[in-house]
């Protein structure tokens, strides 16, 4: 791995951790965003507020969490756009643009 590179795969794992730390069932673009700031270490797990604690329920009975259908779409797109490969390396100037995304998603209604 290059110093400083995030592999795809991890940023989707640490944008779970990230909605499951926070007690929240479906992932978001801003955990998404959230999570590669982690990553990056520009943040951490304390800059996100209190944890909800693991004893409360975070989805319906019967239900699993997923992903916001924001972030499905926007992680298929990426993850055909780096040959299938969820191992696969950004960039900083990927790391730059899907951020840049991610803010725009996180923003609009």
């Amino acid at each position: 791995m290059q110093p400083g590179a995030i592999r795809f795969l991890d940023i989707l794992t640490t944008a779970s951790a990230v909605a499951n730390y926070l007690g929240v069932a479906d992932v978001t673009p801003a955990h998404v965003r959230d999570a590669i700031a982690i990553l990056r270490e520009e943040k951490t797990l304390d800059d996100l507020g209190r944890p909800l604690s693991p004893l409360v329920r975070r989805a319906p009975p019967g239900t699993a969490g997923g992903a916001d259908a924001r972030v499905r779409e926007l992680a298929q797109r990426w993850y055909a756009a780096l040959a299938s490969d969820p191992a696969a390396e950004l960039t900083g100037a990927q790391l730059d643009a899907l951020t840049a995304e991610l803010d725009a998603l996180a923003a609009a209604p």
